[in-house]
C-alpha cells in the first residue's frame, strides 16, 4: 500500500498528520500548536516498539493547550516515515540503524521544521534511547529531556589505565566497556562474555532483545494474518499494561538468570516460542482477553496499529535491536566519542509503577536519580495503577510532567 493510499487516522481535534521532506528521509508526523512565525517552543516525542507517533495522540493536544509546538515523527523503520533502508534481513546497512544517525534523524527533523532548538525531548521505551543520546551528545540544542520506561544507563565505560601493568582498571574496564557497547549503554550488552544466554537457556528461556535481533523474528510477526497481528498486538498492549494482573514489577539485584527469570514471558520468553506465540499463551488464561485495556486502546485506534505494521511488517523497528545487541558494539563504535559523560540538560523521568522496564537494566534508574548519569535530575514521577505505555495509559500525567519540567527551565 502506498503512502497515499493509507488510511486517514483518527486523530483528535488541533492534532494533524503530514509529510516532512528532509535530504534522506521523509518523515511522517503528527503535530499540534504550529504556528506561522514558529513562535512557540518545541517539544519533540519520540515512539518506542511497536508503536508509531499515533502513541502520542493523547499527549499532543494537551501540549499545544499549554503553549508549546508538539511534534511526534514516526521514526526510522516505523510508520509512514520512508527513505530508510529496507533491503532483506542479511544486506541491510544496520550502521544506519546507530544510535547517533537516529539523532541526526532528529536533528534534521528539527532545522527542516524551521527550528535552531528543542525545548524538550522525549522519548518512550527505545525511543526514550533516542532521546537520552539526544541531551547527551547535544546538550546545546536539547534544552531538557523526558524519559519513560527506559532509565538512562549512562554513556560508555572505556578499558582505563590499560598501559599500565597490573593496574586495578585494567582488570574491570574491559566488562564495562562490554556493557557499555551491547545494550545501547545497559548491562545487557555483557550478556555474550557472561554467559547468560546459556543460563537462560537452561532454564528454559529467552531474552526478548536477542530474540527480536534473530532472522526469524521479523517473519514470525509479520507473516500473521490481519486477525491474528491484530489479536498479537491486542495481547502485546494488554500484557505490558497496568490492565494485566501478571505484572508486579520490582528491582532486579544484578544482571543473572536467576533474576531475569522472575520477568514475565513478554521480557524472559520460553525458549523455544516465537513472541506471538508467547502472547498467546499469557493471554489464554486472560478472561478479559485484554479488553479491559479497551478504555485507553479502543478498538478503532488499535485498529492503526493493525492496519501500520500490517502494510509496513515489524523489521524496520527490529532493527533498532540488531544494533543495541550486535556483538562487540559493532554499529555503535562511533558512539565512544562519548565515553564517561553524563547528560547535562535538566531531566525527568515518568512511568507507571508497573511497568517491568524501569528494572529490566538493574539499577539503571537509581544511576539517574543519584547524579551518576544525570547532571541535573529535577523530577521523578511513578504511576499507580499504570504499566508499560505511559504515554497512552496516562496521557495527563506525561503531559504536566513535560510542562512542569520546561517551567522549572526559567525558574
Amino acid at each position: 500500500m502506498s503512502l497515499d493510499a493509507s488510511p486517514q487516522l483518527p486523530l483528535p481535534k488541533g492534532v494533524s498528520s503530514r509529510l516532512v521532506s528532509t535530504p534522506e528521509l521523509t518523515f511522517h508526523i503528527l503535530e499540534a500548536g504550529a504556528t506561522p512565525n514558529r513562535d512557540r517552543p518545541l517539544v519533540i516525542l519520540l515512539h518506542g516498539f511497536p508503536e508509531i507517533a499515533y502513541s502520542w495522540r493523547r499527549v499532543l493536544p494537551q501540549l499545544a493547550a499549554a503553549g508549546f509546538y508538539a511534534v511526534a515523527p514516526d521514526q526510522r523503520g516505523f510508520g509512514r516515515t520512508v527513505g530508510w533502508d529496507t533491503r532483506p534481513y542479511e544486506d541491510v546497512d544496520l550502521h544506519s540503524f546507530s544510535m547517533t544517525n537516529l539523532v541526526r534523524d532528529v536533528v534534521v527533523l528539527v532545522h527542516a521544521l524551521g527550528y535552531r532548538s528543542v525545548r524538550c525531548v522525549v522519548g518512550h521505551d527505545c525511543g526514550a534511547m533516542t532521546a537520552a543520546t539526544c541531551a547527551l551528545i547535544r546538550p546545546d540544542f536539547f534544552e531538557s529531556i523526558v524519559l519513560m520506561s527506559h532509565p538512562f544507563n549512562g554513556s560508555p565505560s572505556l578499558p582505563f589505565n590499560t598501559a599500565n601493568e597490573g593496574s586495578v582498571e585494567e582488570q574491570a574496564a574491559p566488562a564495562s566497556a562490554a556493557a557499555a557497547r551491547g545494550g545501547g549503554g545497559g548491562a545487557e550488552g555483557s550478556a555474550a562474555a557472561s554467559g547468560i544466554h546459556d543460563a537462560l537457556a537452561n532454564a528454559g528461556r529467552k531474552h526478548y532483545k536477542w530474540y527480536y535481533s534473530t532472522p526469524q523474528a521479523g517473519p514470525d510477526m509479520s507473516c500473521l494474518s490481519p486477525e491474528d497481528l491484530h489479536r498479537f498486538l491486542r495481547g502485546y498492549f494488554h500484557l505490558k499494561s497496568g490492565s494485566w494482573p501478571g505484572n508486579k514489577p520490582r528491582p532486579l539485584s544484578g544482571w543473572t538468570a536467576e533474576e531475569l527469570v522472575h520477568m514475565p514471558g513478554y521480557y524472559i520468553m520460553p525458549l523455544d516460542a516465537t513472541m506471538p506465540r508467547t502472547v498467546e499463551r499469557d493471554m489464554a488464561d486472560e478472561p478479559t482477553k485484554g479488553t479491559s485495556s479497551h478504555s485507553w486502546l479502543p478498538e478503532n485506534e488499535l485498529a492503526v496499529y493493525t492496519s501500520e505494521y500490517a502494510r509496513t511488517g515489524f523489521q524496520g523497528g527490529l532493527n533498532w535491536y540488531r544494533v543495541f545487541t550486535a556483538p562487540g558494539g559493532r554499529f555503535s563504535k562511533d558512539y565512544d566519542i562519548f565515553a564517561g559523560k553524563k547528560i547535562e540538560p535538566p531531566c525527568a523521568f515518568v512511568s507507571g509503577k508497573l511497568d517491568w522496564g524501569i528494572y529490566q537494566q538493574p539499577g539503571a534508574l537509581d544511576k539517574m536519580t543519584g547524579g551518576a548519569v544525570c547532571s541535573d535530575f529535577r523530577i521523578l514521577r511513578l504511576l499507580d495503577g499504570v504499566g508499560h505505555w505511559v504515554p497512552q495509559e496516562a496521557p495527563n500525567e506525561v503531559a504536566q510532567t513535560i510542562i512542569e519540567l520546561t517551567k522549572s527551565l526559567d525558574a
